[in-house]
């Protein structure tokens, strides 16, 4: 089996083509939309959720079976039909073309794998077992959802924004602003926000300020 090197795309604006429509191509669509794709659907038939994309010109749907010329241009390709045989016809060719491919039933025929997900805002903690332990990758999925809760979105940005005052900040000198940076993991920001208090950059940036942790 092959070894599956870990890495995140940017696929905004590119050509991803899902091959299928039931239920495991919506969820591929789904993701592949909401990361930028330029989603391309071909199937004759296809479910709610994907017809409705389409009518919302989110996805492009194709209703009809598949063509070698479905490749064109394509930068990533899902093959979700419930036809082993072209499946495989579709990873061959894809692959042939330099094109990344992903067989949601063969794992031998992938040339990448979709990681079960945990997706709080800018935060994004990625669960693989090579594709050969699914279950186990849900599970594991379902346990950090409960540790990193709902409240992660908003702190992320609290990180974000008080990390990039910091940093463009020249009127303090480069030790202080190592040490800003090491306190700003160090304060109680979750259980605040667990609490429902509102926490502002501002009120976290003035904190760091009067070095009132750490």
């Amino acid at each position: 089996m092959p070894l599956f090197y870990p890495i995140h795309i940017n696929i905004k604006g590119r050509k991803c083509l899902v091959v299928g429509g039931g239920k495991t191509a919506e969820r591929k669509v789904n993701r592949l939309v909401r990361y930028g794709g330029k989603v391309v659907v071909v199937s004759p038939v296809v479910t709610s959720s994907i017809e409705n994309l389409s009518c919302k010109k989110r996805v492009a749907w194709y209703k009809r079976g598949y063509r070698s010329t479905d490749l064109h241009q394509a930068f990533l390709v899902f093959c979700a039909t419930n036809n082993r045989g072209l499946n495989k016809k579709i990873s061959r060719e894809a692959q042939r073309k330099g094109i990344l491919v992903n067989v949601v039933d063969s794992l031998s025929e992938c040339s990448f794998v979709s990681p079960a997900l945990v997706e709080r805002g800018c935060l994004t903690i990625s669960i693989s077992t090579e594709g050969l332990a699914p279950l186990l990758s849900r599970k594991i999925r379902k346990e950090l959802e409960i540790s990193y809760g709902q409240e992660y979105r908003q702190y992320t940005k609290l990180i974000a924004h008080a990390r990039n005052a910091i940093v463009r900040d020249k009127g303090i000198r480069a030790r202080e602003k190592r040490k800003r940076l090491e306190c700003l993991l160090s304060m109680n920001l979750i259980s605040r926000l667990k609490s429902g208090e509102r926490v502002t950059p501002q009120k976290v940036l003035k904190a760091l300020e009067r070095s009132e942790i750490c």
